[in-house]
C-alpha cells in the first residue's frame, strides 16, 4: 500500500457507503447529479460516500424522497480510531 491509501483510510469516519454507491453506478446516477441536489460540490459527495465526512440526517432523506430509495443504503460501520 502507499502512503496515499494509509492517510485516506485513516481519515474516514466510516467505511464507504458501498450500498448507496452500487445504486448510483446501477441505475447510471452521478455523484454530481446527487452533488447538485444537495447543493454540495461534488468532491464533499464524494468524500461522504467514500466514508471522509458524515452524511446528515436531511441529506439523507432528501436523497431518499428523490429517489424512493431505503435510507439502508447508507447504514455504515464506524472506523475504529
Amino acid at each position: 500500500m502507499n502512503n496515499r491509501t494509509n492517510l485516506d483510510k485513516s481519515n474516514r469516519k466510516h467505511l464507504p457507503h458501498l450500498k448507496f454507491k452500487g445504486y448510483l453506478v446501477e441505475n447510471k446516477i452521478r455523484q454530481t447529479e446527487i452533488a447538485k441536489l444537495l447543493h454540495l460540490s461534488p468532491v464533499t459527495v464524494n468524500q461522504k460516500i467514500n466514508g471522509s465526512l458524515c452524511f446528515t440526517f436531511p441529506e439523507v432523506e432528501l436523497i431518499c424522497d428523490e429517489y424512493n430509495i431505503s435510507p439502508n443504503l447508507f447504514l455504515t460501520k464506524k472506523v475504529a480510531q
